[in-house]
């Protein structure tokens, strides 16, 4: 695909970034469509966004694809579908579909199948990163049958995508589960921060927690690390969170991220990972998931 003719659904914040970027390392065609295009209070700040993007505004999703060779779509992950099914009967044979709206896989999955009725092929899109910091050259993953294509072509406008194979719903697997540890690390460093707090130790927890977290030679070497001693001592560890609970508890705290850590916790010990690997640490990560696929088929 030379210079594609660009699409996109939506003209939030997300959106508006992408197509600045896009237009300013020179793909020139550029057409979005918003439903509230004409509809204010909404319409001025789209048309604002529109103008300072340069890019031409349509009156119709079937006026935007029709303009278009390849459509992103960047609205909501609970409009994915709905917005795939009033895009198909418009798409045509050798057009490219992009979700890009922080779906779970099966709805990429769901995606696909009604996109994939109209010839048009599909591109299952993760953002990585905050759009408005790193614009268009935000961090994506892309994975389907089109998205090596995808990937090659929108790199050449300084895009920073990487492709991750061609099953729909990789890409958006790979965010879902990454969004596993980072938003409840987030929660995690929080509930220890305020019970630090409670007693006036926040910088001393914020420090021993910066030493552990540095002392590897790299965070896949400090992860291996953390989950190799995690899942031997998972037993042990567990006690000690009941005593985290209880201090917390009479701080009258809210401890639920404590509490969820004390129940993996026994969901380790019960997965018998310290029996399995006769109470020596393993070296790796992919150590532990190997015997998680043989413990877990003797327990199913």
């Amino acid at each position: 695909m030379e210079q594609p003719k660009l699409g996109i659904i939506g003209m939030g914040e997300a959106a508006f970034n992408i197509a600045r970027g896009l237009k300013k390392e020179g793909l020139t065609a550029i057409t979005v469509y918003d439903k509230f295009w004409n509809i204010e209070p909404q319409a001025a700040l789209i048309g604002k966004r529109a103008a300072e993007a340069g890019v031409v505004m349509a009156e119709s999703l079937e006026e935007m694809i029709r303009a278009s060779d390849v459509v992103m779509s960047l609205v909501s992950a609970n409009l994915a579908v709905t917005l795939a099914k009033e895009a198909q009967p418009f798409l045509r044979r050798g057009q490219y579909y992009v979700d890009l709206n922080a779906a779970s896989p099966m709805t990429e999955e769901e995606v696909a199948a009604v996109i994939e009725k109209s010839g048009a092929g599909f591109v299952d899109v993760a953002i990585m990163g905050p759009v408005p910091n790193y614009g268009h050259k935000v961090p994506i993953l892309a994975c389907g049958k089109q998205a090596q294509e995808f990937t090659e072509t929108f790199n050449r406008y300084g895009m920073a995508i990487t492709y991750c194979g061609e099953k729909p719903g990789s890409a958006s697997a790979v965010k879902m589960f990454r969004s596993i540890f980072m938003k409840g690390f987030v929660m995690l460093l929080l509930e220890s921060v305020i019970a630090g707090h409670r007693y006036g130790v926040e910088d001393q927890v914020l420090d021993s927690i910066e030493e552990t977290l540095t002392e590897g030679s790299s965070i896949k070497a400090m992860i291996n690390g953390l989950l190799a001693r995690g899942v031997i001592h998972s037993e042990r560890r567990e006690h000690e969170m009941d005593e985290v609970i209880a201090t917390l508890e009479s701080l009258k705290m809210d401890y639920i991220m404590s509490a969820a850590s004390k129940s993996k916790l026994r969901w380790c010990t019960n997965m018998h990972f310290r029996e399995y690997f006769n109470g020596v640490p393993p070296n790796d990560l992919y150590q532990i998931l190997t015997a998680f696929d043989e413990l877990n088929t003797k327990r199913t």
